[in-house]
């Protein structure tokens, strides 16, 4: 017999009551709560706890509207399961939240964290409220309908745009109480469970259409003195930032003091608005964290192809110019993450994994050539996740479609491999492979040994790649997994010839042990990862 809704905070309160006054109870293994998911850093390694252990996420983000109805969210469940993935991305609304001021419908949030119990996943929520994709869609009704209190960006001619001011504290107070409401709701509601393990703050912030905003607030401001804080910031961090911040910087003169304008020169614009919408966002996070203290991000839309300045990208948002005043300005944003859509991969993540940020990919392209960049994210650049957008339909008709064919092989070779690629991260034992125009490619692997690969498919623009990661466990032992390509070791010193093979067997991993299931010898006696179906090689050499 259910207990009747009006108990149920009650007896929540109760529960936590007792567990609180009886430690034995509280700490107990039947009765204790796993570890609250944080982020570790020991020296510039970054590490993402859940239930005390390092997890990397292979995850998937939900289209935007998914979520808004639970029955629109059962494609997703079903998706990420296809694919192999062990972790959901889910919005939460903020209009949808809190329909009146102070007054809160938890109901869709609930929902998605029970579809993800059922279908055993994790959940990353994505807090859609002041900013969505450089507007303010998301903001409730009554803000919408209140610009005198929740006032606008003006643009350089004073025209009010879609878009909340950074400036407003009416609504940045609002969107705090809301978000802190609702982290408050996820620690009664999850803490005994740990189902959601990170959070997204805004989504893609900053102002779409202008460089900064023109109104009066904002106008005296920009005329004023830079922050200290953020003067101190550069001064004490002068050698490691951003290449265009530094340079825009050094020619203004490299000056202590000043304005916008004076600091910062041709990108005081930009500057001007990262510093005060990464303030606002980080009120909103800190509100958050006070009342559940979940690693929290903010994720971010690159500049494009063709953008010629400030607002052609939401301007203020923390791309690669201006990582270093997000990272001033916004101390309860635990990381800085890329939507990565563009060619760039690589160049990108270079530029996001730093040693005062680690590399997560909330957002990327959900196509067959993409999935080939997990293994490039997960072991060049020690990202704690990868996560292709809109995988809502990934499975049609019972069957995985053409789309997502590529990147449930990717993740079903990664999920047994993870807690070895999370071991060996930071290390010079992992070596993606991805393929590209070139037919072969040569990964130096050390101790006198270069492993050539070659791809039996020619390469096609989109995908899909050859793809895979080798594992160096010892000296001549290595893990060769992924799909669609050849391998021979070569001696790089001494005799030109193949390093000599000892075995190799086919397996996968469990809890971090290799499970052999098969010996390949005779006419299998080769390196090669199948195009269509990926596998797990153990490859021993003799010495």
């Amino acid at each position: 017999m259910k207990s009747p809704l009006f108990l149920k905070p009650l007896l929540a309160g109760l529960f936590f009551a007792v567990a609180s006054a009886w430690p034995a109870f509280a700490s107990g293994p039947a009765g204790s709560a796993p570890p609250i998911p944080r982020l570790e850093r020991v020296g510039n390694q970054y590490h993402l706890l859940v239930d005390g252990k390092p997890f990397l996420i292979l995850g998937g983000q939900a289209h935007n509207s998914s979520a808004s109805n639970p029955k629109d969210l059962e494609p997703v469940w079903r998706s990420l399961q296809a694919l192999h993935a062990n972790t959901a991305e889910v919005p939460l609304y903020w209009e949808l939240m809190e329909p009146k001021p102070g007054q809160f419908d938890y109901r869709l949030m609930d929902a998605a964290i029970e579809g993800a119990r059922t279908h055993s996943l994790r959940l990353v929520f994505l807090w859609f409220a002041t900013w969505k994709n450089g507007g303010m869609d998301y903001a409730p009704a009554w803000v919408k309908e209140n610009p005198q209190k929740y006032f606008h960006v003006l643009n350089d001619v004073g025209q009010p745009m879609d878009i909340l001011s950074p400036f407003c504290r009416a609504c940045r107070q609002a969107d705090a109480d809301a978000f802190a409401h609702v982290m408050a709701h996820l620690k009664r509601e999850d803490a005994a469970h740990r189902t959601v393990i990170m959070i997204q703050v805004e989504n893609e912030t900053g102002l779409l259409g202008t460089e900064r905003d023109y109104s009066p607030e904002a106008n005296r401001r920009f005329r004023g003195l830079v922050p200290a804080a953020l003067m101190n910031y550069l001064q004490s961090h002068r050698a490691t930032l951003a290449p265009s911040l530094r340079a825009a910087w050094q020619a203004a003169g490299q000056r202590a003091s000043g304005t916008w304008p004076q600091v910062f020169g041709r990108m005081a614009d930009e500057a001007f608005s990262a510093w005060y919408v990464a303030r606002y966002v980080d009120a909103v996070a800190a509100a958050g964290q006070r009342a559940y203290p979940l690693p929290m991000y903010v994720n971010n839309w690159l500049i494009n192809p063709g953008n010629v300045r400030p607002g052609d990208w939401p301007s203020g948002g923390p791309t690669r110019h201006v990582l270093d005043i997000w990272k001033a300005a916004a101390p309860h944003i635990n990381l800085l993450a890329p939507d990565i859509y563009l060619p760039e991969f690589e160049q990108i993540c270079e530029a996001y994994a730093r040693p005062d940020n680690p590399l997560f990919v909330p957002e990327t392209r959900f196509s067959p050539s993409y999935a080939a960049y997990a293994y490039l994210a997960l072991g060049k650049f020690n990202a704690l996740g990868f996560s292709p957008f809109g995988i809502d339909h990934a499975v049609e008709d019972g069957k995985l479609t053409a789309r997502a064919a590529p990147l449930a092989d990717t993740y079903r070779i990664l999920r047994p491999l993870l807690p070895l690629i999370e071991r060996f991260q930071y290390s010079d034992k992992l070596f993606p492979v991805i393929q590209n125009v070139d037919w072969a490619q040569v990964l130096r692997v050390g101790h006198g040994l270069a492993a050539v690969v070659t791809f039996p498919q020619p390469y096609t623009l989109n995908g899909p790649w050859g793809r895979g990661i080798l594992i160096e466990l010892s000296p001549r032992d290595y893990i060769v997994a992924g799909t669609g390509f050849h391998v021979s070791f070569r001696e790089q010193h001494g005799p030109r010839q193949r390093a000599p093979l000892l075995s190799i067997d086919q397996g996968t991993f469990q809890d971090g042990h290799w499970v052999f299931r098969r010996r390949l010898n005779g006419d299998e006696r080769h390196i090669f990862l199948p195009p269509n179906r990926g596998r797990i090689l153990r490859v021993r050499l003799l010495p």
